[in-house]
């Protein structure tokens, strides 16, 4: 008797989320339980206090060191974080990554491949997978360590976005218009990125509509026009929220008043504009040459994506396909949102640009957009285009990979953190013997005073 397995949308996005799951598994078990971010150093004192859950996540003076946000949503994933790693502690096994990034990532990747293969199916199966590891596998996204998930909320958010929008312009049924608020709720109020996305998704959206009032009908003009009211109600919403709502609960629940200082504090100069240049494009030549330290290969993959990209968009032209224009104004929006909000994040806070952490999760949002954009020029592309980007993403993930298991780890270079580097080997050593003597080692002040935190307030309560 055989037995047949019928193929669904459905089935291939889990197998491909227990793929992408296993992979990052795989490369966290080589990782020796990660590094304490000395961040984390602070976020896991603060949310193991004792204090109400509510007055621990209200807090921005000491989960972010008085740097108002208004991404007090992503607080409360933190908090998560911190209880999980704190019952591994408990029974000595060091785990310093973070569960719900990782649990994000397996949500995105369902999102991902799943409404893929719904919307887009000319595109092959094989690509969409490895779209999805390709993903997984960045350095933005396969860090995972115990430090903050407002990233990982904002583009799990931003890939619902996306595809809700898109069904809400094709279809405009009421599922996806739900889902595109959802969608633009998590974003907004996960952080302060994800709210300048909202702003410049409802932006770009708008050039859209005007656009598509001139070349198509008037249903799809209103269906547009939906996605661009919701995406600026939800971004007045944010602006209320971070001015009035959130501030009155922080009041409320500690005490004290936010200072919007480091939201206000900052202006657009050509060092920040340049900078915000190298922060892209250094993110997105590392998607492909993923830490070889040869740059050539991050640029030869990097043209050759940018050339293929600029021969489909003219032989769309020189048919007459009115899908040339649209994609073109929607990579010309989405390049120009991502210099600014780059140029933005270092002109505000300039640390972004050290070596340790230029390459990290701020860029997660910067990957997805382009990602989605590959996906929709590859939907409507011919098979030679899709055959080119196939082997751009066979030849980002064999890098990958290749650089994480035979080529040298990343090693941060700068001095700000360097005590903390250093001495993760000996706080480990610590935290899986109670009977290790760290007093015979040299260990930065913040470390002792986590290991007497540990052992006062988490052993003890065993």
């Amino acid at each position: 008797m055989k037995i047949h397995f019928k193929r669904t949308n459905f089935g291939a996005a889990l197998l491909a989320v227990f793929l992408c799951m296993m992979i990052q598994l795989l490369i966290l078990t080589g990782r020796d339980g990660g590094e304490l971010h000395f961040e984390s150093l602070f976020f896991f004192m603060n949310y193991l206090d004792g204090r109400n859950l509510f007055a621990q996540v209200m807090d921005p003076f000491r989960n972010d060191w008085g740097l108002y946000q208004a991404r007090e949503l992503s607080y409360l994933f933190d908090v998560l974080d911190t209880r999980f790693v704190a019952f591994l502690l408990k029974k000595h096994i060091v785990w310093f990554h973070s569960l719900c990034s990782l649990l994000l990532c397996g949500v995105m990747v369902f999102i991902q491949h799943y409404y893929t293969r719904k919307f887009f199916p000319k595109i092959p199966g094989m690509l969409v997978t490895l779209i999805s590891v390709f993903f997984v596998l960045s350095m933005a996204v396969t860090g995972l360590n115990y430090f903050r998930c407002a990233k990982y909320l904002t583009a799990t958010g931003l890939w619902g976005t996306f595809f809700a929008a898109y069904a809400c312009c094709r279809w405009g049924n009421t599922r996806s218009r739900i889902a595109l608020i959802l969608s633009l709720f998590l974003m907004c109020l996960s952080d302060r990125q994800g709210f300048f996305f909202t702003a410049a998704f409802c932006g770009t959206m708008a050039v859209v509509m005007v656009w598509q009032s001139r070349c198509r009908s008037l249903l799809v003009v209103r269906r547009s026009r939906f996605v661009v009211l919701s995406a600026f109600a939800v971004m007045v919403f944010g602006i209320i929220n971070n001015l009035y709502l959130t501030p009155a609960l922080v009041k409320f629940l500690n005490g004290y008043e936010v200072d919007f200082a480091y939201q206000r504090d900052f202006q657009l100069s050509f060092a920040s504009i340049r900078s915000g240049f190298l922060f892209l494009m250094g993110n997105g030549g590392n998607w492909f040459s993923s830490f070889t330290g040869d740059i050539r290969i991050a640029s030869l993959t990097g043209s050759l994506l940018l050339g293929g990209l600029g021969i489909e968009l003219y032989c769309r032209y020189r048919k007459c396909e009115n899908s040339w224009l649209y994609l073109s104004l929607l990579w010309l929006c989405a390049l120009g949102a991502m210099l600014i909000c780059g140029s933005a994040m270092t002109a505000r806070h300039p640390m972004i640009m050290l070596a340790d952490v230029v390459y990290g999760t701020y860029a997660i949002n910067f990957l997805v957009i382009t990602l989605f954009l590959l996906t929709l020029t590859a939907a409507g592309g011919k098979e030679r285009f899709r055959k080119v980007l196939l082997t751009l993403v066979s030849a980002g993930i064999l890098l990958r990979m290749g650089t994480e298991y035979l080529g040298e780890r990343f090693a941060p270079e700068s001095q700000s953190f360097k005590g903390y580097y250093s001495g993760q080997h000996v706080l480990k050593e610590a935290l899986r013997d109670p009977a290790f003597d760290e007093t015979r080692y040299l260990l930065p002040h913040r470390m002792e005073l986590f290991l007497k935190f540990y052992r006062e307030q988490v052993l003890k309560k065993q």
